[in-house]
Parts: C-alpha cells; sequence; structure tokens
C-alpha cells in the first residue's frame, strides 16, 4: 500500500522539488504555457517581471522573445536552477532572491508586463501581491496570473511531485475563481480575458487516462490577463 503523500511547507517544497521540476512531464505547466502564449501574442513585453520565477521557464522565453526580464523567487534552489539554464542560452535576465509577502524591490512603474505563474495557490491571501504587482506596473502595462485552478483544489487535488524518496504535497489554501478576479479588481486593474482550461485539455503522456476521464471537465488552470 502506498504510503500517505508528505506535507511539506511552500519553502522546503520547492527546495527539494527544485532538482526535478523541469524533467517532470507537468500536465499543467503544459496547458498552462501553450494559453499563456497565446494570450500574450499582442502584448508588449519590454521591461518584464517574473514574479516567483522558479526555474525560469517563464522568464527564458520572455528574455527570447526580446523582453528585458527580471525574475525573482524566495527558493534559492530553484534560482540555481535558473541561473544555470540562463548561462547556457546565454539570456541576460536579472535574478534575485525575494519573498512574495515583502514588498517587491522596484519602484512605481518599473515594468511594461509582470507574470505571475502557479504560485498564488499556496498562499492564504495574495491580495498584496497583486497590488504590489499593479504598483510596479506602467500605465499601460500588462500582469498575467497563472495558478492551479481553486475548482481542482475544491475536488480535492493537490500540488503534488515525487521524488525517489516519496511523494509530497504542497500547501493550497482553500480559494474561489472571485478570489482571483477581486483581488485583480481591488488592485484596480482592468480585466482583459479569463482562461479556464479543464483536465481534459492535458496532453496525452502528461496523465493517467484514469485521472483524465473522472476529472475531464474540472477546471484544472486559471488564466487571467489584466492591464493597469
Amino acid at each position: 500500500m502506498q504510503a500517505q503523500p508528505i506535507e511539506l511547507g511552500v519553502r522546503e517544497g520547492y527546495a527539494r522539488w527544485a532538482a526535478s521540476y523541469d524533467a517532470e512531464w507537468n500536465g499543467l505547466i503544459a496547458i498552462e504555457e501553450r494559453h499563456a502564449e497565446e494570450m500574450l501574442r499582442d502584448v508588449s513585453l519590454g521591461a518584464t517581471l517574473d514574479l516567483a520565477t522558479g526555474t525560469g521557464r517563464h522568464a527564458l522565453r520572455l528574455a527570447a522573445r526580446g523582453a528585458r526580464v527580471a525574475a525573482l523567487d524566495q527558493s534559492p534552489e530553484m534560482l540555481a536552477v535558473a541561473r544555470r539554464e540562463a548561462r547556457a542560452r546565454g539570456a541576460a535576465i536579472e535574478f534575485l532572491l525575494a519573498r512574495l509577502d515583502d514588498s517587491l524591490p522596484f519602484v512605481d512603474g518599473a515594468f511594461d508586463f509582470a507574470v505571475c505563474a502557479l504560485v498564488l495557490c499556496h498562499l492564504p491571501d495574495f491580495g498584496g501581491v497583486v497590488r504590489e504587482c499593479a504598483r510596479v506596473l506602467r500605465p499601460g502595462g500588462h500582469l498575467l496570473i497563472t495558478d492551479f485552478h481553486p475548482a481542482a483544489v475544491a475536488r480535492g487535488l493537490r500540488t503534488t511531485f515525487r521524488d525517489a524518496e516519496g511523494t509530497y504535497w504542497l500547501p493550497n489554501p482553500p480559494h474561489t475563481r472571485e478570489t482571483y478576479l477581486g483581488a485583480v479588481a481591488a488592485a484596480r486593474l482592468r480585466l482583459l480575458e479569463v482562461r479556464d482550461l479543464p483536465v481534459r485539455e492535458i496532453p496525452p503522456g502528461y496523465a493517467r487516462e484514469a485521472f483524465i476521464r473522472e476529472y475531464a471537465d474540472t477546471p484544472f488552470g486559471l488564466l487571467v490577463l489584466a492591464a493597469r
């Protein structure tokens, strides 16, 4: 019988996950990246902030599009992976170690675009993070939020990863779709587009067929595009 997954805090969890994060076939990332590219097709990047960059997947892609990217994360282990990959690709990205619950270390209106990907689902209250994102955007700048859909969490799904020693869960406090849209409105951002990505969009090979059958129409990813 499989042991119950081990509960880890966000800091410890991403420290452990960093070594294998980019090697996983992650169904949520697979659908998130495709939709994010579509939503950003006509967005001017310029000076870009990647908030909670992790291993730098968005930062690297946006830098390849010509953006001047600053990328921050609270995990030294994830940032170490991102820095190695940036050096390997010759990408000039400014990486910073910073906590999400602190004020962002940038002046007002410093960025044309900001992305906050797959992280707010770990926070009990993320309104302050969204307000900080709005503060550092110039007028007319854009914010893209992507996340594990709160409807999936409500159905009992969790942020989960595995390594040679076991299976782990990370915190997913309860939120609703309205929590995200309310945070955007409270930050005085203009809502442009919302996409709810169902489990059935996961490409073949990224999840067990039984999982996709059971949860097919459950929203799995949430993407919100807003402008200041």
